[in-house]
Order: structure tokens, then C-alpha cells, then sequence
């Protein structure tokens, strides 16, 4: 590294070192205030130190509530992101407004113009509408909102444990932002391929993210398609259509997401068995968890509990991402 904080190639060539995600957004400028049309509603404004910082890049994640964005001076919604969605935003700094509710929980990630440069190839459909500046100021990555995966809401919740105060967490915090970035643009990619999901009526909604409840806090048997659609008020043909439309995953594909996710979690930060944490996801023998979590991660759980992936993990998940995404560049 150059004292001029400039990165020397292995050609001779320098360019300006990038700056990572927790600097980028530790500079963030924000301002809160209370909207005078209803006093439970927040007002978000954002703006950067640096001039020539004209437009934000924004992960917007709503795990409960809604977000709605508007341009300054406008109730025109720009995109509204509603409970268990996100979306990725191109915002400009000072004519952007965002509106959340008091008891909402949300989560923010800044990604700046570098960060994107750093892992979109330029023939990469997500390139071509986020960085283009002919399109207007303000654009969405997906006119669709995604859905919350459980693996998205568990990377969600490290984060949200993260107080940031260390290198460490800083580090955290950049390696997520580029895992959940990789998520985002693997969903984008999934819908540009797809033929358009049905819209779901308001009523619609609101049950499957009760079934979406009952799944991820029930222990034991798994309940039944026709049991579970019945304590909603649905049928079981609307239930696996209307599910797989919001969340994108079938019920059990989902729950089996859920709980697998859950114990990697698990088997990392607590100190369990194997045993105890096959019998708290429900299943009656360890060796069906031990298989199901094989066949879902490509390793056994026993290797996290020795050490051999502790470190290695996240790397080894990250990697298959970007392979799969073909946004490894050489």
C-alpha cells in the first residue's frame, strides 16, 4: 500500500484502494425525524460527506413492517418493501426519503458504487440497471420485492448481534454484506428466468405469513399440509401456491431450510451435542438429522463441533455462491 492509500498491481499499476463496507457506511450522514402526517411514522434521510458521493446503493430488509421510499416533497411511493421482503435500491442522497414505523424491524446495508464494480461482470443484467447512468436516479434491482430466505433472515440475525466495535466486526460485517449481496443477485437471477409470480390479495399475504409462524415455531411432528391450511382458513391447494409465491421455496423446502440453517447456527455458537440439537429440530433419531444436514451443507455436522470448519464455513458457502453465480473473475 502506497502512502497515498493507492493499490500497486502486479503490472505497476495503481488505482485507489476500495472502500469497504463498514467505512462506507460509518460515513453515512442520517437524520431522523418524526413525520408530522402520523407521529408512530419515521422520516430517513441520507447523505454522505464527500460531494462527489452523489447516490447511494441500498440492501433494504424488512423483517417485520413495511418500508415505503419516496422522493422529497413527493407521496409518490418509489417502492414499498412489506414484511419478510427486501429489495436492492439505487437511491440518489439528498431528494430521498424513507418511511418506516416505529416497531418495524428492518435492516439497512450502504453499498457504495466501488462495491458493486468489485463483483458485477459488466454484461451481468443487474449491471446493466443498477449502474447505468442514462436510467434515472432512482431505480430497484427487482420491479418484484424477493423473499426473506432462512438462510437470508440467518445471516439478518448475525448481524443484528453484531455491535461493530471491533475489527473483527467489521470484518463481519463486510463478508455478510457481500454474502447477502450474493443472495440478492442468485434471487434476481431466479426471477429473470421465471415466468412472473401471481399477486397476492392482502388477506392472502397475511396467512401464509401465519403459516410462516406456525413453521418456524413448532418443535416436534411436522403438521400436515391439509392440518396447517386448515388452522389459517385455507385449502391445501391455495396453501402450497400462495406460499410458494411470497416466499419462493414450497413449505417443507422452506422448514427444511429453516432448521437447517438454525443448527449450523446452532452447532457454531453453542456449546451442544449433535444429539441435543437433532432432538430440538425435531427429529427422533440423530442419524436422520445427520443425514438431512449432509445433504443439505455437503459435510457432516460432527465437523463443526471438532473445529474443522469453524474458520472455514462461511469461505466455503461464499465461494459456491459466487461460483454459481459466475462472479469470480481471475
Amino acid at each position: 500500500m502506497t502512502q497515498s492509500e493507492e493499490i500497486v498491481t502486479q503490472k505497476g499499476e495503481s488505482r485507489q484502494a476500495v472502500e469497504n463496507v463498514f467505512l462506507y457506511n460509518q460515513n453515512m450522514e442520517v437524520n431522523y425525524s418524526t413525520s408530522i402526517n402520523d407521529r408512530n411514522k419515521i422520516e430517513i434521510r441520507l447523505n454522505h460527506p464527500d460531494e462527489l458521493e452523489k447516490e447511494t446503493y441500498q440492501m433494504i430488509f424488512a423483517l417485520k413492517g413495511n418500508i415505503k421510499v419516496t422522493k422529497s416533497g413527493s407521496n409518490h411511493e418509489f417502492v414499498e418493501i412489506e414484511s419478510q421482503q427486501h429489495n436492492l435500491c439505487r437511491l440518489p442522497f439528498k431528494s430521498t426519503r424513507i418511511l418506516v414505523d416505529t416497531s418495524d424491524d428492518v435492516l439497512f446495508i450502504n453499498l457504495s458504487k466501488s462495491f458493486l464494480k468489485r463483483f458485477l461482470p459488466h454484461d451481468h443484467p443487474a449491471f446493466k440497471l443498477l449502474l447505468n447512468e442514462d436510467l434515472d436516479s432512482q431505480m430497484v434491482l427487482s420491479t418484484i420485492n424477493m423473499p426473506i430466505t432462512p438462510e437470508i433472515s440467518a445471516i439478518l440475525q448475525k448481524l443484528g448481534n453484531s455491535d461493530q466495535s471491533t475489527f473483527s466486526d467489521q470484518l463481519l460485517l463486510e463478508s455478510k454484506a457481500i454474502e447477502l449481496f450474493a443472495l440478492q443477485i442468485s434471487q434476481f437471477e431466479q426471477l429473470q428466468n421465471s415466468a412472473a409470480p401471481a399477486k397476492l390479495k392482502k388477506i392472502e399475504v397475511e396467512r401464509m405469513h401465519e403459516v410462516r409462524e406456525i413453521l418456524i415455531q413448532q418443535s416436534g411432528d411436522q403438521l400436515s399440509l391439509r392440518a396447517l391450511a386448515h388452522l389459517v382458513g385455507t385449502n391445501e391447494f391455495n396453501l402450497k401456491r400462495d406460499f410458494k409465491a411470497l416466499f419462493g421455496k414450497t413449505v417443507f423446502a422452506y422448514l427444511n431450510q429453516h432448521k437447517m440453517e438454525k443448527a449450523k447456527n446452532m452447532l457454531i455458537e453453542e456449546d451442544t451435542t449433535v444429539s441435543e440439537i437433532s432432538k430440538r429440530m425435531g427429529y427422533k433419531h440423530a442419524t436422520h438429522f445427520t443425514s438431512a444436514f449432509k445433504k443439505y451443507f455437503g459435510y457432516l455436522p460432527n465437523k463443526i463441533k471438532t473445529g474443522k470448519l469453524s474458520l472455514l464455513i462461511f469461505f466455503e458457502d461464499f465461494i459456491a455462491l459466487l461460483e454459481n453465480l459466475s462472479l469470480l473473475t481471475i
